[in-house]
């Protein structure tokens, strides 16, 4: 594809990643991590996957204030006044809020992509080209475009996107509703419908469209970023840091996506998942070749991971079915991997630095 001048890559890395702790710290999340042993980070992947369709001075990366030199050490071709920052987290609607307006201010007929920082795409080309397509479908339609993942597996973990019949038979149309994150006994039902895809939190849309839907179904929010007149000028991050210290903390799928009536869903098959938990990092590090490290000896020990700060470091396990094994230089955690909760609680009781 033909990198297009009005086609922009708004990329939300504002998350602690506390459920990846004591990997992911306060001072350095996950989507700054090499979490997959790739040799990339995260949010180097995320830049990465979106190249060939995004010039590189149209890339927009969303972040907490402390973390702004850390997104230019990762990504040294991002001018600097594309970085994006949050003085406090307010969850994505303030997020997209801000980008949207900033973009809007010097090129109101621009095209926005967005996309959380986290995400494993196993095949990139299919990815790429299922953006086309979406970029495409947004160009000729005045829509608000989510990316749905046919289910693979009844994933309590997702929210699902019900599709509408035009989106059944061709792949892309209008949705009927979204469907929180559900018990397993309902996601096997809604896998077994056949009617639903995850909600994969990935959006196309006109940089106009957002900010109409932004404008009706949360007025409050859009009129602190839209009355911001300091866009692109020095005085605008102390603007902007005031707008968010005064808006509330909102997700875009609640305040705008589940209310709007023009949502649209396009289904893309590319090796999606979010990397959110262990297990889901697990699905993916053991399948690849930088998954195994010939220091960690792992005996009687199905389906456990491990993961070492120094990697030069001998690790032997032995008798552990189902585990994760986290070694950091201050903490060591071994847990079961499937067991969220008791993780959470753990968490809850002795993270430090989150």
């Amino acid at each position: 594809m033909t990198l297009k001048q009005n086609i922009y890559c708004v990329i939300m890395a504002g998350g602690i990643g506390a459920r990846f702790w004591p990997m992911s710290r306060q001072d350095k999340p996950k989507q700054f991590l090499d979490i997959l042993g790739t040799g990339f980070t995260m949010l180097q992947d995320t830049c990465h996957r979106f190249e060939s369709i995004v010039q590189a001075d149209n890339f927009f990366v969303v972040t907490g204030e402390k973390f702004g030199g850390e997104v230019m050490r990762q990504l040294h071709t991002l001018p600097p006044h594309n970085i994006l920052t949050e003085p406090e987290r307010r969850n994505t609607a303030p997020c997209i809020a801000y980008a949207a307006y900033k973009i809007y201010a010097t090129d109101p007929n621009a095209i926005m992509i967005v996309t959380p920082s986290d995400h494993h795409i196993g095949d990139v080309e299919a990815f790429r080209q299922c953006l086309v397509r979406g970029v495409e479908y947004v160009s000729q339609n005045d829509v608000l475009l989510t990316i749905g993942i046919p289910p693979t597996f009844p994933a309590t973990s997702y929210g699902y996107i019900e599709q509408g019949d035009e989106a059944l038979e061709t792949g892309r149309g209008a949705i009927v509703r979204f469907k929180e994150k559900p018990q397993k006994e309902e996601a096997e039902a809604l896998l077994a419908s056949g009617r639903y895809v995850w909600n994969s939190g990935m959006f196309v849309w006109k940089v106009k469209d957002i900010v109409a839907a932004l404008e009706t179904y949360l007025p409050e929010v859009a009129a602190l970023f839209a009355n911001i007149k300091s866009y692109n000028t020095t005085s605008e991050r102390t603007d902007v840091a005031q707008a968010f210290l005064n808006s509330k903390s909102i997700s875009i799928d609640y305040g705008v996506m589940e209310k709007a009536d023009n949502v649209h869903v396009l289904s893309g098959d590319f090796g999606w998942d979010d990397i959110g938990t262990w297990e889901s990092l697990y699905r993916h590090v053991s399948s690849l070749p930088s998954g195994e490290n010939p220091n960690h000896k792992l005996e009687n020990s199905p389906h456990t991971l491990v993961r070492v700060s120094n990697p030069d470091k001998q690790v032997i396990v032995s008798g552990l079915d189902n585990y994760v094994v986290v070694d950091m230089d201050d903490v060591l955690v071994i847990a079961p991997k499937g067991d969220e909760a008791t993780l959470h609680d753990l968490l809850n009781k002795h993270a430090k630095n989150l």
